[in-house]
């Protein structure tokens, strides 16, 4: 399934595919989160979208097809 989403996230540009990814990671983001203190948990929790999303953008997908 996750295979299938990044397809959709990168060749289609689906903006829904793209959420469904980083939904599914939201437990373990949330759990790494608690290792940093709080002051610091939204900043790094945005960071950590932002690279998601570049990574679910130029992940070479080639091979999985």
């Amino acid at each position: 399934m996750m295979i299938e989403l990044l397809v959709q996230a990168q060749e289609n540009r689906d903006q829904n595919a793209t959420l469904q990814i980083l939904e599914s990671f939201i437990p373990k983001i949330k759990a790494s989160l608690l290792q940093v203190p709080a002051n610091h948990r939204e900043d790094l929790k945005q960071e950590l979208y932002v690279k998601m999303i570049e990574v679910i953008q130029t992940f070479d997908i080639s091979e999985l097809k």
